[in-house]
């Protein structure tokens, strides 16, 4: 026989469950203002810093307009679940487990993911493009210093006209043999390159858009900035400085070496 005590006690626990669970429009308006920001900032980042100034020397490639997304699109999702309001509860220790591990392959594996695609010097950069059939022996051993990882140089540099992708933090060096004929006047290309190696704080150069081509004086270097480029002098042979100075002055934009096409 049933209990009408007991059925009337269990139709109100399942009226107040049902009343505690906001409807769809209540959820909105609970998360509307995370999902306004998130918006916002999106159309911020990609239709924004994509279009500042050259001049400012600041640019703001594809891999950090994803990572400021990533940023804002998991920081808004945070606070959206948390004004989300109640949802339903593993119902056992191995759900539990489950929804953890979810939580944590989904993060870890997505910073890694990231960090693979973003920082290619996690490993060594090989040569996408065919390499010239009239390339010097020098060349070839210059551009394994290059990618030697004792040097470290793919750490900080792109070659994007060689197809060799490595740091964002210095400058593309696929015209750098070009440049360095015009950085210092009545300076070879050559003697540029190498006290550019050996000597970062010989002169600044000028930053994208601004119209100069010549380097600029150091006035105090302490007053300046941190010099980030290694002391690569200490650790290569004479040898392997002349090679990577030759490997250097051989690149001159996309398609060319040398000045003849590659």
């Amino acid at each position: 026989m049933t209990d009408p005590v007991n059925n009337s006690s269990e139709g109100a626990q399942q009226r107040e469950t049902a009343a505690s669970v906001p409807a769809w429009r209540q959820r909105w308006r609970r998360v509307r203002g995370p999902a306004i920001f998130a918006a916002s900032a999106l159309l911020v980042i990609w239709g924004g810093l994509p279009w500042l100034p050259a001049a400012w020397g600041v640019r703001f490639g594809t891999p950090y307009l994803t990572f400021f997304s990533l940023a804002v699109l998991g920081a808004a999702g945070f606070f959206m679940l948390l004004n989300w309001g109640p949802v339903s509860q593993p119902r056992s220790a191995l759900t539990t487990f489950a929804s953890i591990l979810l939580v944590y392959v989904a993060t870890v594996g997505g910073m890694v993911a990231f960090g693979t695609w973003y920082y290619p010097q996690f490993e060594t950069p090989r040569a996408a493009a065919p390499r010239p059939a009239e390339e010097s022996a020098a060349e070839k051993r210059g551009s394994a210093v290059f990618l030697n990882p004792a040097f470290a140089c793919f750490a900080c540099h792109t070659i994007e006209a060689l197809g060799i992708r490595g740091g964002q933090r210095g400058p593309d060096l696929s015209d750098a043999g070009k440049q360095a004929e015009v950085r210092k006047p009545g300076v070879s290309a050559e003697d540029y390159l190498r006290e550019s190696i050996v000597d970062p704080w010989a002169c600044l150069t000028p930053l994208p858009g601004s119209g100069l081509a010549e380097c600029q004086p150091v006035g105090d270097p302490a007053k300046t900035y941190p010099q980030l480029m290694p002391p690569v002098k200490d650790r290569m042979t004479k040898e392997q400085l002349d090679d990577l100075v030759v490997f250097m002055k051989s690149l001159r934009g996309a398609g060319m070496r040398n000045g003849k096409r590659g």
